[in-house]
């Protein structure tokens, strides 16, 4: 399989958008960032992760912006689905799983709602 590794055959449901929509939109989203429309931005990123889009971008930005809002299910939730999706580099991998470690830490440290 070479350098990289998919944890899943899985693929996307065919009501899925294209490839170039997921495409256009994630870099839409990203010009949405700059601008600090990131609501936005996330509405984007979050259909490559409903369509299971196999890059990564998507993923790195939500989990950027989920861990800046302390976000941590959300960070959890993304970080396993882009080990489901994303073909990558083992490396790669590895980050979204120490991700998920981190954010199941901060879970547990982060005050209890009263």
């Amino acid at each position: 399989m070479g350098i990289f590794s998919r944890n899943s055959d899985e693929t996307a449901p065919s009501d899925s958008p294209s490839t170039d929509q997921i495409v256009r939109d994630f870099l839409r989203g990203q010009n949405l960032e700059q601008v600090g429309r990131i609501d936005e931005a996330i509405a984007l990123y979050e259909q490559a992760v409903t369509a299971k889009f196999d890059a990564a971008g998507p993923y790195d930005r939500l989990i950027f912006i989920y861990q800046g809002r302390r976000q941590h299910q959300d960070v959890i939730r993304v970080a396993r689905a882009s080990l489901a999706s994303v073909r990558t580099y083992p490396e790669k991998s590895k980050w979204y799983e120490t991700r998920i470690e981190e954010a199941e830490k901060e879970a547990r440290s982060a005050p209890k709602p009263l």
